[in-house]
């Protein structure tokens, strides 16, 4: 597995609205994710599997009453998304600056790296 191919898992839990957590997995390194209620390293399993992982299912939508949601309402969960990101981005890089361990301190300014181009594929910054 290469270290795209783990940039490519992230920012897609990223987009579909999974947490980066501060805390890093124990098996290689890359950090955890909170996503659909579950602390979990979406690394290790495609590095286990060496297969590319399956895109995370996005959140069914809640049901409406009759009522086609607003373009804007479709948008607002990137917006959310973003805004999420660049706190990651944020706390990573407090992260960086306190990390006396060069591994850690690589593992982390990649992910700040993720974060930057989830970012930019969502249109920010």
């Amino acid at each position: 597995m290469t270290a795209d191919q783990a940039d490519e898992v992230m920012a897609e839990y990223l987009l579909k609205g999974g947490k980066m957590l501060a805390k890093s997995c124990k098996v290689c390194g890359y950090p955890l994710f909170e996503y659909k209620g579950e602390t979990q390293c979406v690394v290790c399993p495609l590095a286990a599997s060496e297969e590319p992982l399956h895109e995370p299912e996005p959140p069914a939508p809640a049901p409406e009453s009759g009522r086609s949601p607003a373009p804007a309402a479709r948008e607002e969960p990137q917006g959310e998304a973003a805004v999420e990101i660049e706190r990651t981005i944020v706390h990573l890089c407090e992260r960086i600056r306190g990390e006396q361990r060069p591994d850690e301190c690589l593992t982390l300014m990649k992910a700040v790296e993720r974060g930057a181009r989830a970012l930019a594929r969502l249109g920010h910054r």
